[in-house]
């Protein structure tokens, strides 16, 4: 489909227009707080896949043109509206309150697409909803919930690969213990400031690779396991590393260079596990045939 057929084809649709448009306003201001606190790269990546995210919108409402709503999605519709209506009334003085203003606006919106365009189409907005209505409003917050465990599960099971390998660690926490030296894995540590790059790579990935609907969510839950497995294998290369050069690999140049290793570990479990579902969709494909 070229530009101009796509271009025509939202233009016959304005109620996906409508929802599109109110996402990009909402995803366009929550990335402003980003860039004026110098969150650059964050804000950039947020916005590219907020845009991504609303034109594979756009894209599946052309699949229910002219389709008018059914009775009980409009009785769904209703309750849904009600249930936004509740979670609204919770307290905002805190972080938790404000989640559940933004997750009473996502419901407020999935309930208008639901009244209007269906169920399908309520389907389809629901991913970009959350995304530009709580995630990207909220992106420092959720980023910091995330680091803990991220922290944690790289820390256990980098201490098990060593421990394997024959090298005594003690692993308490986010630390690792070694005959010498503490290695702290703090929050810059844990991978957490690149997952917004990542998030982005493997669902144009996750595009690009399977074109059933199955495959891609199943792919996408490897996401957080390879970005685990990704900063273990880069905890161990650096134990590996400072066994034989010393303090030198725990400043700034050496921590810079391993933090890149761990992207490319975390990208090539990424991709390896897409190509063993990649071959599997093909083999179910050949069998269905």
């Amino acid at each position: 489909m070229n530009m101009k057929r796509f271009l025509n084809k939202i233009a016959g649709h304005p109620l996906g227009v409508l929802y599109g448009t109110l996402l990009g306003i909402v995803a366009f201001a929550a990335a402003v707080p980003m860039f004026t606190a110098g969150m650059y790269d964050a804000a950039l990546v947020d916005l590219a896949m907020a845009a991504i995210l609303i034109v594979l919108m756009l894209k599946n409402t052309f699949k229910v043109s002219g389709r008018t709503s059914l009775w009980q999605e409009k009785c769904a519709a209703w309750a849904i509206l009600i249930l936004a209506d509740v979670v609204a009334l919770l307290p905002t003085h805190n972080f938790a309150g404000g989640i559940s203003s933004a997750l009473a606006f996502s419901l407020l919106v999935c309930a208008s697409v639901l009244y209007f365009g269906g169920t399908f189409m309520a389907t389809v907005s629901i991913v970009p909803t959350l995304w530009c209505c709580v995630f990207m409003p909220y992106h420092e917050e959720i980023m910091l919930l995330l680091s803990f465990p991220l922290r944690l599960s790289a820390a256990a099971f980098s201490s098990v690969l060593l421990n394997l390998a024959g090298i005594g660690v003690v692993h308490s926490g986010t630390s690792l213990t070694l005959p010498g030296v503490n290695i702290a894995i703090t929050d810059a540590c844990s991978g957490i400031n690149q997952l917004d790059a990542f998030i982005l790579i493997a669902f144009a990935a996750i595009e690009l690779l399977h074109r059933k609907t199955v495959w891609k969510i199943l792919h996408f839950t490897f996401m957080i396991p390879a970005v685990i497995a990704g900063n273990s294998l880069r905890i161990v290369l650096t134990v590996l590393l400072y066994r034989f050069y010393g303090d030198a690999v725990l400043e700034n140049s050496w921590h810079t260079v391993l933090g890149y290793t761990q992207i490319v570990f975390a990208l090539l479990i990424f991709f390896g596990v897409g190509k063993i579902f990649t071959a599997a969709d093909k083999r179910t494909e050949g069998e269905e045939s």
